[in-house]
């Protein structure tokens, strides 16, 4: 079960394949700033997918943050997530459960 909430996490925070503005780069420094601003709503998440966020999920989650930053993938989702002023903003920076579990595969 703790696989599903890293793929959701994943898929939510996947680079987009087209060129993102500057802005959307981020640091080394600011994956882990992202996934404490971020974790109520990631919480939240896996919570409505029956699922507990550990801190085993948040390693794996910043490994994989630090991994994109390192290969200079743009990250739209840690972005905006740091540059939400509300919790209600980070919330609007996710997609919804619902959008991801009703995705289709490539």
């Amino acid at each position: 079960m703790k696989f599903g909430l890293v793929c959701l996490l994943a898929i939510g925070c996947q680079s987009t394949d087209k060129a993102a503005p500057q802005k959307a780069q981020i640091t080394a420094d600011d994956c882990p700033r992202f996934l404490a601003k971020a974790r109520r709503t990631i919480e939240e998440m896996g919570h409505h997918a029956n699922l507990q966020y550990t801190p085993e999920i948040e390693a794996s989650a910043l490994k994989d943050c630090l991994a994109d930053v390192a290969a200079g993938k743009p990250m739209v989702l840690p972005r905006c997530v740091l540059d939400a002023t509300s919790e209600a903003a980070v919330h609007a920076c996710f997609p919804t459960y619902d959008s991801l579990t009703n995705r289709k595969a490539p």
